[in-house]
């Protein structure tokens, strides 16, 4: 059977379409069709039902897409290993990283990697909703969640500390804030929530029994970190951020609020997201090392 045949059979599932393959290949749509009938002629079955506007997989597509799919995984691990015989990492790694995560910490460190492997492409968007790898054409992705996609292989890197942090002047004029049942009369900033209330959960770190539940409307939500520093540093008020805020330039004079409790925030966990892949290339393992020691790295000075 034509490898190829089979390879065009692949892209053509994973772009939902044949004029999607036909543009990813540089092919018309005509030319896609006639090989699709050849592969159905070579395999003596219909892979594909189609109409005016989708397909759908018939039971032999779907046994031919998994085992063409794992074909060309070893044909791609293998061409991989072959190229690291001369110790040289190569390829193109198609990464997307959290908007502000990326922006504040993530990004230096994928400045930092390509300098150091010249020979490896890397492809980097920042978006904090990238949910189908597939479809993005995404490679390896960071996510900050509680719930990391069912259909991915997610590696916990670890979690996320959160802390409150007000600017000198909005604590000049709405402090003191000694303990949690001081937050219930300030003015919040925080990432968004569907019913525009977030819960949040602070316990004293020498204390569990010391543990409180506050529930907040913020007066400004936005899922852009960096956007959320510089409000907390305008004096806009409290904001309940992750550590992590503390790379970018608008944090440096910022004060922790009750450094003294373990704040629980909406998400809580980093994970190096990747599609099911028995083989990665040298290089996509090579990034995914890299970034997760850098990150554990991070964790340890998160106090």
């Amino acid at each position: 059977m034509d490898l190829n045949l089979i390879g065009l059979f692949v892209e053509i599932v994973e772009s939902r379409s044949l004029s999607g393959a036909a543009r990813k290949l540089g092919m018309t749509r005509a030319n896609i069709s006639q090989r699709l009938k050849l592969l159905e002629r070579e395999t003596g079955a219909q892979l594909l039902r189609r109409s005016t506007r989708s397909f759908e997989l018939t039971q032999a597509g779907h046994m031919l897409y998994d085992s063409g799919k794992r074909m060309l995984e070893d044909l791609h691990a293998a061409r991989a290993s072959i190229d690291s015989l001369g110790q040289t990492l190569s390829g193109r790694v198609r990464i997307s990283v959290p908007t502000g995560f990326g922006r504040m910490f993530i990004g230096s460190k994928l400045l930092e990697f390509a300098r150091a492997h010249e020979s490896i492409k890397l492809d980097v968007t920042f978006n904090n909703r990238v949910e189908d790898l597939i479809a993005a054409e995404v490679d390896v992705a960071l996510r900050i969640t509680r719930t990391p996609p069912l259909d991915c292989v997610a590696r916990n890197i670890c979690p996320i500390d959160w802390h409150l942090y007000a600017s000198a002047e909005y604590m000049q004029a709405h402090g003191p804030i000694e303990s949690p049942a001081d937050l219930q009369r300030q003015t919040f900033v925080a990432s968004p929530h569907p019913d525009r209330r977030v819960t949040m959960t602070l316990t004293h770190r020498h204390n569990e029994a010391d543990w409180h539940g506050i529930t907040i409307q913020p007066a400004l939500q936005s899922s852009d970190y960096p956007f959320l520093t510089e409000a907390v540093a305008q004096g806009l008020g409290v904001g309940l951020l992750p550590a992590y805020i503390e790379f970018a330039p608008a944090s440096s004079g910022l004060l922790r609020i009750l450094p003294q409790y373990r704040v629980a925030g909406p998400q809580n966990t980093l994970y190096i997201v990747t599609l099911p892949n028995r083989y990665p290339s040298a290089a996509t393992q090579a990034l995914i090392d890299y970034l997760r020691a850098e990150v554990v790295a991070l964790a340890k000075t998160w106090g």
